[in-house]
């Protein structure tokens, strides 16, 4: 049984001096006894006219499911109709999976079991690697996304709702139809489809079955997407074992499992920065026009508007026609014309606007220049900022690989060596197989040169391998080398060279005319002048 927690504050307990008091003036103990207990308070969390602290401790699952409905429908109006929102996720969703997806390199090893350090098998890699890239061609039921589509609206729908749910289809059947010879397909479904407020039993919460650990049994889904128009229709809720269902979550609190959009903190900002461009929007539009009314003396305010007619008592039409030198001779006695001036462009815009960008990027994850388009700066503070947010990129990238990529690359090899359409050699190490290393974008670069000559660096420093970097820009080692090798040999039977550097042979060097007992004592000299450059310090 847990304890409820309670928000009110211990009672005071009168202290030593405070019982001596008490027996002389009560009220004057009373009094200190109450403003010590005031004094041992946290300010944070006492309420105040001005401000009225929040006492909801209500557990994370009971707040998602309270509020997540309502912030999923904001954000998703906010993608349809604000371009900033729909950029930032378009942003943020290139940094975590890249224009081409999750890098796989699979690592199956040769030898037994007890082996640790086993070479990479690079045949057997590239025949995994061969069959998964002809299954990502329709790897999802419906056989119109690949694999890097699948993965780009899997990833928004995490972000932007918060939920993002993945059912395995996997064996053969006559209710499915694979677009591979390897039996597994992708249902992607979004956050609606496993209702908030499904919680029949004790043990089911919002759409979650559990055991005594709180751990995911079975997930209860729509068959039909309740946003259709079609309404709820009696037994359209069917349980899926939670090992067929992948589940991607934003989630802030160790309560609950349901997530809520990574935005959420960040709606009355992103509303506040929409509804001030579009009032600047609207005064600019009215400051691109001229535009003018008639002014009238207080005297004629509460009177009828004066009408001129004409000769048959007619009223006569005025026109007020704006052009260069132009003289208006038809207003009325207190009548003048006045020119409407609303004082745009605003000056502040452009900093209020900036101010606010900086703290919803902050919120999201997303750097101040990718979420403004903003690109001024020195190289040094563009890597910094770029540093920074590449860090919590990866962070999001590794949430986004354990949660799917890695799944369902392991699900893939186990259903294709089932199904036999992949032989695993005797010498693979079985607990290998589906071993792979999982690599999200590469961090762009700002200065190519200045990059690469400080890659070139660690390469002579013996502080990096060109694997690492190879795999770090977003390739295989060994298709690189192949690449180059293949490049190589062609330029070689064309006839010209690859090298921008000429590898001619430079002037030999003159002769040494020095005498052979010299020349034998030169290695000896060069060595000692070699100790005597360690041991001072001296450029050799």
């Amino acid at each position: 049984m847990i304890a409820r927690a309670t928000t009110k504050p211990a009672p005071a307990r009168p202290n030593l001096i405070e019982r001596g008091i008490a027996v002389f003036a009560p009220r004057v103990a009373a009094r200190r006894m109450f403003a010590r207990q005031v004094l041992s308070l946290y300010e944070g969390g006492r309420s105040s006219k001005r401000r009225k602290k929040s006492r909801d401790n209500s557990s994370g699952e009971r707040l998602v499911v309270r509020d997540a409905a309502t912030v999923r429908a904001t954000i998703r109006d906010l993608e349809r109709n604000y371009d900033l929102v729909d950029g930032a996720l378009s942003t943020l969703v290139r940094n975590i999976i890249g224009p081409s997806g999750i890098s796989i390199e699979p690592t199956p090893r040769n030898g037994t079991a007890g082996d640790s350090f086993d070479d990479i098998d690079d045949d057997f890699a590239r025949t995994l690697l061969n069959e998964f890239r002809d299954w990502c061609r329709r790897p999802e039921v419906t056989r119109t996304l690949n694999w890097v589509q699948a993965q780009d609206l899997a990833c928004r729908s995490w972000l932007r709702d918060g939920d993002q749910f993945t059912q395995l289809v996997e064996g053969t059947g006559a209710f499915i139809q694979h677009a591979s010879r390897v039996p597994l397909s992708l249902e992607l479904l979004e956050a609606d489809v496993c209702p908030l407020d499904h919680a029949p039993t004790e043990n089911v919460d919002a759409g979650i079955e559990r055991n005594a650990w709180g751990q995911p049994v079975a997930f209860y889904f729509y068959k039909h997407h309740p946003g259709n128009g079609r309404g709820f229709i009696h037994g359209d809720l069917k349980r899926v074992p939670a090992q067929r269902v992948l589940h991607l979550a934003v989630r802030r609190r160790l309560s609950g499992l349901r997530g809520i959009s990574l935005f959420a903190p960040a709606i009355d900002r992103l509303l506040d920065i929409k509804d001030y461009e579009e009032s600047e929007r609207t005064a600019a539009r009215i400051a691109a026009r001229i535009a003018a009314y008639i002014k009238r003396d207080k005297e004629m305010e509460w009177t009828p508007a004066p009408v001129e007619t004409d000769a048959q008592g007619n009223p006569v039409e005025r026109d007020f026609l704006l052009e260069a030198g132009a003289i208006f001779t038809d207003t009325m006695p207190g009548e003048s014309i006045e020119m409407i001036n609303p004082n745009r462009p605003n000056t502040v815009l452009e900093q209020f606007r900036t101010a606010m960008m900086r703290a919803v990027s902050r919120c999201i994850g997303l750097s101040y220049s990718s979420l403004s388009g903003d690109y001024d700066g020195t190289y040094s503070a563009q890597r910094q900022e770029l540093i920074e947010a590449y860090d919590g990129y990866r962070t999001m990238t590794q949430q986004f690989v354990a949660s799917f990529v890695q799944p369902v690359w392991e699900r893939f090899v186990d259903l294709a060596i089932a199904s036999g359409t992949i032989k695993v050699p005797a010498h693979i190490r079985r607990d290998s197989v589906a071993q792979a290393v999982f690599r999200g974008p590469k961090m762009p670069w700002i200065d190519p040169l200045k990059e690469a000559n400080g890659l070139k660096a660690l390469f002579e420093a013996r502080v990096e391998s060109r694997t690492a970097v190879i795999a770090e820009r977003g390739g295989r080692v060994q298709d690189k080398f192949e690449e180059i090798a293949r490049e190589r040999e062609l330029a070689a039977e064309l006839g010209f060279p690859l090298d921008t550097v000429s590898n001619a042979p430079t002037d030999a060097p003159p002769a040494d005319d020095r005498d052979d007992d010299e020349q034998r004592r030169l290695p000896r000299q060069r060595g000692h002048r070699m100790r005597l450059v360690r041991t001072t310090g001296d450029t050799p």
